[in-house]
């Protein structure tokens, strides 16, 4: 294992024994703060600080990006996005929505030492420190660097097995992080039956509450885009899109944000403003 180390830490422009105390004690290299949602309970982050990031950043570099996730997935991978998600799913009689609970935490360290023993070139023991540098208290932690490629990469087979159902029932199926999207022209009576199992069998769990069947008589949303008969963002979305483009030119983008129900910081305001163009140029 020593030898293993050493050349993981070359890899990784480390040194062993940093490595080694990462591994012993990896709770000491995170620092975990709340972030304030609007109407939701705040959500833990768990971010690792400056050696422990630097290393996790070039687990993905050298070792992660060269695994590729199932095509079905579209979030945190470059030239995919809610928009790529949405696409497959428009004008669709009917849209199935489901959402993982607590997504990151759920994929455990025994999962992500599977996919990175039989889906990588690492050893067992290289696949096994890999596990220990990206996970916390037996899980992916959020706002690791590597969470959201390691969470991809983990459901992989899951995905695989998702879209053989979909395909052999007439339907799209995609995902986008922990919200997987079904649709097609005939109602299914038994998907969410048969999603909840399988999901089950693999150590996740369905949020029930954001399990949703939606026709073509009701508004069909799709990771947060409206899908009925083209992308749309909903109508409410696009008023306070425009009100907050208009305060920002009345009173500037400070006295804009502090007086939002939309946005809480500079940057949120800007990926609203990314989305809008995006969809004005689908």
């Amino acid at each position: 294992m020593k030898s293993e180390i050493q050349s993981l830490a070359k890899i990784l422009d480390t040194d062993d024994k940093t490595l080694y105390q990462i591994i012993e004690n990896p709770s000491s290299f995170y620092r975990s703060f709340p972030i304030k949602r609007t109407r939701k309970r705040p959500r833990w982050i768990n971010a690792p600080d400056p050696t422990l990031k630097l290393i996790q950043r070039n687990i993905l570099d050298e070792v992660l990006y060269k695994l590729t996730p199932h095509k079905a997935a579209h979030g945190f991978y470059p030239n995919k996005s809610i928009i790529t998600n949405a696409s497959p799913h428009c004008g669709k009689n009917w849209v199935y929505s489901f959402d993982i609970k607590d997504f990151f935490p759920s994929t455990k360290e025994k999962i992500i030492f599977e996919t990175l023993r039989f889906r990588s070139q690492l050893t067992k023991t290289e696949s096994k420190i890999i596990s220990h540098l990206t996970t916390l208290d037996g899980g992916l932690p959020q706002g690791a660097p590597t969470s959201p490629h390691l969470a991809n990469l983990a459901f992989y087979y899951l995905d695989v097995e998702l879209s053989r159902i979909a395909k052999e029932n007439s339907l799209n199926y995609t995902r986008y992080a922990d919200d997987m999207t079904f649709s097609g022209n005939k109602k299914m009576q038994k998907l969410e039956a048969n999603i909840t199992q399988i999901i089950k069998k693999s150590g996740y769990v369905l949020s029930e509450k954001k399990t949703k069947c939606m026709g073509k008589n009701s508004q069909q949303k799709v990771t947060g885009l409206v899908v009925n008969d083209r992308i749309l963002l909903p109508r409410t979305l696009r008023r306070k899109i425009r009100a907050i483009k208009h305060a920002v030119r009345l009173d500037g983008v400070s006295n804009a944000i502090a007086h939002s129900n939309l946005v809480n910081s500079d940057s949120e305001l800007r990926g609203y403003l990314a989305l809008e163009r995006m969809l004005e140029s689908a």
